[in-house]
């Protein structure tokens, strides 16, 4: 069996050099960054003809920028664990909805607006209070004198709101003409 104090030694040695509090942070920048440029084609000279140095240039740029920023570099440390806790449990439901579903749980967003809906909401809904942790957002709205449970209440009330209005509100009505003769 391998001895612990190995990996543990190992995992310390990439602490030390930076591995954790600066290529990986760099690298989830540069890539999605360099996504996003590739995928917008910002930069793109002519129709059709991507332009990839530019793309590296300001996505290395960009992510060598937010990667020596400190309080960056926390709010992400702060995101990241969420982010991976929040991405298991939605795999989750998607594994409970394709045995539902019978194996394509697309088919039942698209079939049903109302879901897809409350999907993209709840999701929203989600990024909203993680960031909130992450970002320290609390200290931002502790302005108004309100306290924990006063916004708690706030938001129960609010998700309340949302989730009746998407229960009773009304499809748009069928015009229903009388035909001619």
């Amino acid at each position: 069996m391998v001895d612990e104090s190995i990996i543990l030694g190992g995992i310390k040695t990439l602490r030390t050099l930076g591995f954790f509090d600066f290529l990986l942070p760099f690298l989830l920048f540069f890539a999605v960054i360099y996504a996003i440029l590739a995928k917008s084609k910002i930069f793109e000279s002519e129709p059709g003809k991507e332009r990839r140095d530019i793309n590296a240039v300001v996505a290395f740029v960009i992510a060598m920028i937010a990667t020596t920023t400190s309080w960056v570099l926390l709010a992400l440390n702060q995101f990241l664990p969420w982010v991976g806790f929040i991405t298991i449990v939605l795999l989750g439901f998607l594994i409970l909805g394709s045995m539902v579903y019978g194996g394509d749980v697309t088919a039942a967003f698209k079939e049903n607006p109302v879901m897809r809906n409350l999907a993209v909401g709840l999701v929203g809904f989600v990024v909203f209070i993680v960031m909130y942790y992450a970002l320290g957002w609390q200290s931002f709205f502790n302005i108004f004198g309100l306290s924990n449970v006063d916004y708690a209440l706030i938001l129960i009330g609010i998700i309340l709101i949302i989730v009746l209005y998407v229960m009773f509100k009304g499809g748009k009505p069928e015009n229903k003409t009388a035909p001619s003769k």
